[in-house]
């Protein structure tokens, strides 16, 4: 960008503002909102002037003649922004590729400090770490293995109970059954009649009379609301069901079986060697 360049974008804006792409574009959006502007204010003047005398003619074509005068300005203005507006998207995208170059460089520095210093301290006490939890594997798989022997044994000769095993004891979350609570509630009991009595014409598939019951609503006022009647087909003769309130046990909530847990085996750890060449923590060679 030239020096000439610099100094006519400076005086496009006040005093001490940072030019930047942004700012450019913000200006020339700014003027072709003013051409417009301009441009829409020329219409209505040339509208009336059939009805102008001659000094009124004058002003309007002086104030047209201003107005294109600032359009011309200002398509000027936006064509040199436009000009410059390269350069400067140059000039951030190099100051932006440049940041970023820093903080990559940074970055693997930090990392190459990493690996070669906080890994070797980090590996050296996994390798401590994992070498205790191995015997600690190995303690347990022994008294696994006990375990099993003992109750093997015990099957043969049941001196004793069975010996629970580590995983049972510590391992294991116990499942639980479902349950179900049941209370007294007000419910409508509806009672349908079974079927009717033979006749010497008639012979009836045998019903027994049996009853539905159906938790009553309980309105605002504490007291339950009335059930509903029904008709019922009795055998080709409708009759009326009318409900009557009764306190029932009935399911008011209920949980459902969950079965135990079991943790994942400890024989399936992996504890390979931190460093190239040592010894697996686990499992053990």
């Amino acid at each position: 960008m030239t020096t000439m360049g610099i100094t006519i974008l400076e005086k496009f804006f006040p005093a001490k503002t940072t030019i930047t792409s942004a700012t450019i574009k913000a200006e020339i959006e700014y003027s072709e909102s003013e051409i417009k502007r301009l441009q829409a204010k020329i219409g209505p003047k040339l509208a009336a002037i059939a009805t102008m005398d001659d000094a009124e003619h004058r002003a309007v074509e002086s104030d047209i003649a201003a107005s294109k005068r600032a359009i011309a300005r200002l398509d000027a203005r936006i064509a040199h922004l436009q000009s410059e507006l390269p350069a400067i998207l140059e000039v951030e995208a190099a100051a932006e590729k440049a940041e970023s170059d820093t903080a990559l460089r940074a970055r693997a520095e930090a990392c190459r400090k990493a690996n070669a210093k906080d890994a070797a301290k980090l590996l050296k006490e996994y390798d401590e770490h994992a070498s205790a939890i191995g015997d600690i594997i190995a303690k347990l798989k022994a008294m696994d293995a006990e375990t099993a022997a003992v109750n093997q044994a015990l099957r043969t000769n049941a001196v004793c109970e069975p010996v629970r095993s580590l995983v049972d004891i510590h391992r294991t979350t116990p499942g639980t059954g479902a349950t179900e609570h049941r209370e007294k509630v007000p419910c409508w009991v509806y009672r349908y009649p079974g079927s009717p009595a033979d006749t010497s014409e008639v012979k009836y598939q045998y019903e027994a009379p049996r009853e539905e019951v159906r938790r009553a609503t309980i309105g605002p006022d504490d007291k339950p609301v009335p059930g509903a009647t029904e008709i019922h087909d009795y055998y080709g003769r409708e009759i009326v069901i009318r409900p009557t309130l009764e306190h029932r046990e009935v399911v008011v909530s209920r949980t459902k079986a969950r079965p135990p847990r079991y943790e994942h085996p400890l024989d399936d750890v992996r504890l390979p060697p931190a460093f190239a060449g040592g010894q697996w923590a686990w499992p053990k060679a």
